[in-house]
């Protein structure tokens, strides 16, 4: 049965769209620093050197910013389906944080999007995930990250749920129960929900059959 997606209410594509999206995006969830800082905490604590990071529905660079000015070991690249966004993004960004920062024009909703991208040792999603347009595509999804991870990768999805007190679109935004199920089938082990605030929730999952990362 096809699976009828939910119309998003922006066009992410157009700038007007993209800068009205920044422009409001710290104002309503301040707190979404508070993830930035454990997204931080956890790259710096992994004893790898020159990390590759992948950030997949990169968006207006906030989190870039964050990541290169905190995690001075890291390599990022952001993966997103708009040039406006990418063009927001590096407008951020020092000419020392471009350099260690690669763009990539990619829509994660079209099919072979993640073929030639590499591996690398941590991917994010971030706020991005509902953007499949309907749940029912995420563990699809989750299958297709996989091919970019390497042993011990650390995949971090942080995204808005469906609850009382939260999203109340059950098609577009899943339960915490539903996140870790579809992590879970899409072959994932080792998954944490890690933090928990005001209708946000990043669940950490790695790559291994190991212990993970503290």
């Amino acid at each position: 049965m096809k699976i009828q997606e939910v119309p998003s209410p922006i066009d992410l594509r157009n700038p007007k769209d993209a800068m009205e999206w920044a422009n409001e995006a710290n104002i309503k969830r301040p707190w979404r620093y508070d993830f930035f800082d454990m997204y931080v905490h956890k790259i710096n604590n992994l004893n790898i050197e020159n990390i590759q990071i992948l950030d997949i529905g990169s968006g207006p660079g906030f989190l870039a910013k964050y990541l290169l000015q905190h995690c001075p070991d890291i390599r990022y690249t952001a993966a997103d389906f708009s040039n406006a966004m990418h063009k927001l993004s590096k407008s951020k960004l020092l000419t020392r944080e471009l350099n260690r920062a690669t763009f990539r024009l990619i829509d994660f909703k079209q099919e072979g999007w993640f073929e030639d991208l590499g591996q690398f040792d941590v991917v994010i999603i971030h706020q991005a995930l509902h953007e499949l347009r309907h749940k029912a595509h995420a563990i699809n999804f989750h299958q297709q990250v996989k091919k970019l991870c390497k042993n011990q990768t650390v995949y971090f999805v942080c995204d808005h749920i469906f609850a009382p007190d939260a999203m109340q679109n059950n098609q577009l935004y899943m339960s915490k129960k539903e996140h870790f199920q579809s992590l879970k089938n899409a072959g994932f082990k080792n998954i944490e929900l890690i933090k928990d605030e005001k209708g946000l929730c990043l669940f950490e999952c790695i790559e291994s059959s190991e212990r993970p990362i503290s």
